[in-house]
């Protein structure tokens, strides 16, 4: 029986140690804006000249918010890139890549004899006998999916020896002990995804706590933590509130914390006759739990593609993946999508951003037979050399405000879904928009 040792050296430090103790928390605030306040390290001339090496050959790090330590850590053989030569320093942690990453953490001896055909076998089976997760934390038995905040947050509370019993105390259980601080003002993000970076940034700190060290709390997420353990929650664990409502609270079934009275009343896009509210009370669709996650993470893998763009990498897969979650009658889509993958290539178009649907602003527009979800957004265009078309979306070139390079925008919209299938399979519909439908688009604050 072959086993393989994973050592923690060699997996959980992907910043030296020195930088970690200097830059922990300002990751955090930091990735979003691209910024750090990290200083660049003093290199000899022959480390200069290695790192000139490698930003050639790791074309994607070269003016990362984290370049430097991604360097250190590369020439440390700490992490490598990818076959493609790429490092990828931004993409998601999926469940698979970070039970690997505990594993390794623990030193764990797995049996690499274990695995039929699929690299994350041996590490989700280590970490299933560890204790370290259980059936129920995900959703769906999906290893490859980008894992979100609250599934971490249980993986992590069991690495330091702790339990909870509701998602609500594992957050309040991981706020309390330092291994995850808020997001802005405190917000706990238990829907949000992590980076390479940061999950790494999660896994020094339990060691550090299981070394007996006592680490840094942030004192507005525990207060969130904490309300939430003993408020009213919807079916996603969020939290509901009975004061400062929007004007239009009695359209909607309830109202929730996380989100501004803006977003609620915001005035829908003409063609919708039918609010929330009279949808939970008639609409079987809406009434169902798993239709509404169906039609949340479709427009959110639709949005993912289309806010996270990069000239340097983006392909036709690219463009097929973008499509499986558009209305499938659309054929010419498929082939739009293609031509806008040539053109990021040849105007050096790239593009950040998130979306967030909410399942609890559902409304219709009987008159078209179609169902609109609200979204939270938020964007930048960091590169282009040409303005047109820089994003693929119908009314962006119409949209009376031209928005700047680097500049960060956030909003919200009502994005239209269909189906040519006479079922709940909804798919994004062709006429969808950021600046369509009486959305708001802003600099961000």
């Amino acid at each position: 029986m072959k086993k393989v040792l994973l050592t923690s050296s060699a997996v959980i430090l992907l910043l030296t140690m020195a930088d970690l103790h200097a830059t922990t928390y300002a990751l955090e605030t930091s990735a979003s804006s691209g910024e750090t306040t990290q200083s660049a390290p003093n290199l000899s001339s022959e480390a200069v000249e290695n790192d000139k090496n490698l930003l050639e050959h790791f074309i994607d790090i070269s003016g990362h918010w984290a370049e430097s330590s991604i360097l250190n850590a590369i020439k440390q053989g700490i992490v490598s890139g990818y076959p493609n030569g790429m490092f990828y320093p931004d993409n998601q942690v999926t469940r698979a890549e970070f039970l690997k990453l505990i594993a390794g953490s623990f030193g764990t001896e797995v049996d690499s004899t274990l695995s039929h055909g699929l690299w994350y076998e041996v590490y989700v089976k280590s970490a299933r006998l560890k204790g370290l997760y259980s059936e129920s934390d995900f959703p769906a038995d999906d290893w490859t999916k980008p894992m979100s905040r609250l599934e971490m947050v249980h993986v992590a509370v069991r690495a330091i020896d702790q339990k909870a019993s509701t998602d609500k105390e594992f957050m309040y259980i991981a706020v309390k002990n330092g291994l995850i601080s808020g997001i802005g003002t405190g917000k706990l993000d238990p829907e949000g995804t992590t980076t390479r970076a940061q999950a790494l940034i999660i896994l020094e700190r339990i060691q550090k706590i299981r070394n007996g060290e006592t680490l840094k709390v942030d004192e507005v997420a525990l207060a969130k933590a904490k309300q939430a353990m003993n408020a009213t929650t919807d079916y996603w664990g969020h939290v509901i509130r009975t004061t400062n409502l929007p004007k239009n609270s009695k359209d909607y079934p309830y109202i929730l914390e996380e989100y501004p009275n803006e977003m609620y009343e915001m005035k829908p896009y003409q063609a919708i006759d039918t609010t929330s509210i009279q949808l939970s009370k008639t609409d079987l669709a809406y009434k169902s739990k798993p239709i509404l996650d169906m039609w949340k993470n479709t427009t959110e893998g639709y949005y993912k593609h289309i806010l996270n763009v990069d000239y340097r990498t983006i392909n036709e897969e690219w463009a097929n993946e973008t499509f499986s979650y558009a209305n499938q009658s659309a054929r010419r889509w498929l082939a739009d999508l293609r031509r806008y993958v040539e053109y990021v290539k040849s105007n050096k178009i790239s593009i950040t951003g998130s979306l967030i649907a909410e399942p609890s602003m559902v409304m219709r527009s009987n008159t078209f037979g179609e169902y609109y979800i609200r979204v939270k957004f938020e964007f930048t265009l960091k590169t282009f050399n040409k303005y047109d078309y820089v994003m693929f979306d119908p009314y962006i070139d119409y949209f009376p405000i031209k928005l700047k390079k680097g500049v960060q925008y956030e909003g919200y919209a009502d994005i239209p879904l269909s189906t040519n299938r006479n079922d709940y399979d909804l798919k994004i519909d062709g006429s969808t928009s950021l600046f369509n439908f009486g959305s708001i688009v802003r600099s961000s604050k």
